[in-house]
């Protein structure tokens, strides 16, 4: 969905604990280069395994990842995101000042605060990734992604995505233009009848032509002069769309067996997902917004929708991507 109506939604993400446990070939291609800061802001840094296990972060980092890591260093500075379930039992909670509310209008590099999606770490700085990187992701499944998926880029997630051919787009202030520049370049050759009804176009455009284009993923920055920075008032908020995969499957694919999804440390495991299916409440946002709102949308925002137009969705009903394992001490998040 566009980042203007994907803001809209505060849907549940939910986080990958931990992988499936059968193996996985390791991954090919880059990631993001850990432990570069030289200041670390109050966060630890592990340097070898023996710190770490001495750690209560050894308990986050299993949680979320389903192991500890093999290689280091490891900075817990590093992560956008963490999971606040994982978090509190690892007994971490109070152990750095959560700030909330109000405090987020004025927040320094490396404060811990409550963010759209979990708790987070703020970063002042943000870079695009270079082609055939993984990252991590958080997607919210809505029933209307049917080509192409609008995930949140949210390091600590512990959902892994490879973003392949990637090209990057800017985030105007005004509103109205929001990936227009997107919009504009995907559409150019497209042999794509671009629908007029929304949200269909969006699929078509940053899904169908996309793939026309050759080019697997979308980055946009955080919107131009926002501080902190973010996207449309959600701090430290930056949207990406995987064009290869539907976000309207807990899995990216039809084929549960074929997820590109990844998880545990560096992506090494495979991911245990499900494509369950979507609440007939699920939806972006209540209802659709101006224009659309006069002469309805197509396909319908939620199930129920399908059948009375008056009905209100509710994004708090989605469910979001998860990767589980077969232990039963997994912790998956449900913020």
């Amino acid at each position: 969905m566009l980042l203007s109506l994907a803001a809209m939604s505060a849907a549940l993400v939910g986080f990958c604990a931990a992988a499936a446990s059968d193996s996985a070939p390791p991954p090919q291609g880059l990631f993001e280069p850990r432990c570069t800061s030289g200041d670390q802001h109050g966060w630890p840094r592990f340097d070898n395994g023996t710190s770490l296990q001495g750690s209560k972060w050894a308990s986050y980092f299993t949680a979320v990842y389903g192991s500890l890591p093999t290689s280091f260093p490891v900075c817990v500075y590093d992560l956008w995101l963490i999971n606040p379930k994982a978090y509190d039992a690892a007994g971490l909670t109070g152990s750095r000042r959560l700030k909330k509310g109000g405090e987020l209008k004025e927040l320094a590099e490396g404060d811990f605060y409550v963010g759209a999606e979990g708790y987070a770490i703020y970063h002042g700085q943000w870079k695009p990734v270079p082609n055939d990187t993984w990252v991590e992701v958080a997607h919210a499944v809505f029933p209307t992604e049917i080509t192409g998926a609008w995930v949140w880029t949210l390091r600590g997630s512990g959902i892994w995505y490879n973003v392949g051919r990637t090209k990057v787009f800017p985030t105007p202030s005004d509103p109205s233009r929001v990936h227009e520049a997107a919009i504009d370049w995907l559409k150019e050759g497209c042999s794509v009848k671009i629908s007029t009804e929304w949200p269909l176009m969006e699929s078509q455009v940053f899904g169908n032509c996309a793939r026309e284009k050759g080019i697997n993923s979308i980055q946009f920055s955080p919107a131009v002069g926002e501080q902190p920075i973010g996207t449309f008032g959600l701090t430290g908020m930056t949207e990406m769309v995987l064009v290869d995969v539907d976000g309207d499957k807990g899995c990216g694919v039809a084929n549960v067996t074929a997820t590109p999804l990844r998880a545990g440390w560096d992506a090494h495991e495979r991911c245990g997902c499900s494509n369950v299916e979507i609440a007939p409440s699920c939806g972006l946002m209540a209802k659709p917004p101006f224009p659309y709102s006069l002469f309805g949308e197509n396909p319908p925002l939620c199930g129920l929708r399908a059948h009375n137009r008056s009905a209100s969705c509710n994004p708090i009903a989605c469910a979001g991507w998860t990767c589980a394992r077969e232990s039963a001490t997994d912790i998956v998040a449900a913020l």
